[in-house]
């Protein structure tokens, strides 16, 4: 049996029952599935949401990380919170390094071990590799990324050229706008991820259409919940999940296992 099934049932006989209380801290993307699986769990679960796009700067996902769990701590301090969770989990991946230097303190924390939320929204990260290789140059989207992030349609483009406009005249915006457009040449394809939880269907046509408008080709891809419902049901295999210890940091381990805990000395 692997660990994170006996972490559970070590919780649930200390506890004397079957409930355990998981916290999950989260990026807004996941926001229809987490919630959704969230509402399904047979443990008490609660969300804090961060905003979408952290992940472009790793030291401010840290920071934010970092002052969300203050944040807990102090509610706990001033018994502002009824009930304190046996276990906070991160909805996120290792994001640029954003997660690592994380410490668990007096409660451990539970992380997917994924490059990103690419990975967790596929199902895998072993998925994602392949995907990765096959379809090498692939900008991704789904219906949490069209509803939180800024994306390359035309009407955000266009929205985005007013804006600088506005801000720094028209000749500024239009090289602007132009630097803000070398980042497709990297890309020649668009890859749309269903979602089982939601799956509006004007999303894929969307992304097909910013295919079109980037001249890239166009591919719509299963995708697979299963790592998000874990989250909220407290399935957490080792293979796939980073149960840290309280007292331990997250580290990068820059191989197949993405993270691991470290001991912290404290005085």
């Amino acid at each position: 049996m692997n660990f994170g099934i006996l972490f559970i049932m070590a919780l649930k006989l200390q506890k004397g029952m079957s409930l355990i209380r998981i916290h999950i801290i989260a990026c807004r993307v996941f926001s229809r599935e987490l919630s959704y699986y969230a509402s399904q769990s047979p443990h008490i679960v609660d969300i804090t949401w961060l905003p979408q796009g952290l992940h472009d700067t790793p030291e401010k996902l840290r920071q934010m990380l970092k002052d969300t769990l203050n944040d807990l701590y102090l509610q706990k301090e001033k018994q502002m919170l009824k009930h304190w969770p046996d276990c906070i989990v991160l909805g996120y991946g290792l994001c640029s390094n954003g997660i690592v230097g994380l410490e668990s303190r007096d409660t451990p924390l539970v992380i997917p071990k994924t490059d990103d939320c690419i990975a967790i929204f596929l199902g895998s990260q072993k998925r994602y590799l392949d995907l990765f290789q096959k379809y090498n140059g692939t900008y991704w989207l789904n219906n949490g990324w069209i509803e939180t992030a800024f994306i390359p349609s035309e009407e955000m483009l266009d929205k985005r050229y007013r804006e600088y406009v506005r801000l720094y005249g028209e000749e500024n915006a239009d090289f602007l706008l132009e630097q803000d457009k070398l980042w497709a040449y990297n890309y020649n394809s668009c890859g749309y991820i269903s979602s089982s939880v939601y799956d509006c269907p004007d999303y894929p046509l969307l992304a097909e259409q910013i295919a079109k408008h980037h001249n890239w080709k166009y591919c719509k891809f299963e995708g697979d919940n299963r790592l998000i419902k874990a989250m909220t049901e407290g399935r957490w295999n080792n293979d796939e999940f980073l149960i840290c210890p309280r007292d331990h940091r997250v580290e990068a381990t820059y191989d197949k296992s993405k993270i691991h805990a470290v001991p912290v000395q404290r005085e």
